[in-house]
């Protein structure tokens, strides 16, 4: 697996495509975790991350672990930086 690159996707993504695996409709995940329509469908459309609590919601009513989630953002978090933008910043210690 060494020199493979894995770009991250949104968790949004990943929620969209679960949930038309599972044949489970957005307005019904909300109501069946408490959170409105309009949030799930703005982690949907990735206009919106994940928090920790709602990766425990989707972990209870998905399966996988809250970590699975929170990584999935995590990681398209980072990928969303690029390095000039910290070019300025040097390091504090030895």
């Amino acid at each position: 697996m060494s020199g493979m690159h894995i770009t991250p996707v949104h968790p949004g993504e990943v929620l969209k495509d679960e949930l038309e695996e599972i044949e489970v409709s957005q307005s019904a995940l909300a109501r069946h975790i408490n959170v409105s329509l309009g949030i799930i469908d703005d982690i949907c459309q990735c206009r919106l991350g994940i928090t920790a609590e709602m990766a425990v919601k989707l972990s209870r009513a998905l399966g996988g672990s809250p970590q699975f989630w929170l990584n999935l953002q995590n990681n398209w978090e980072l990928s969303q930086l690029t390095g000039d933008h910290f070019d300025n910043i040097e390091r504090i210690a030895a």
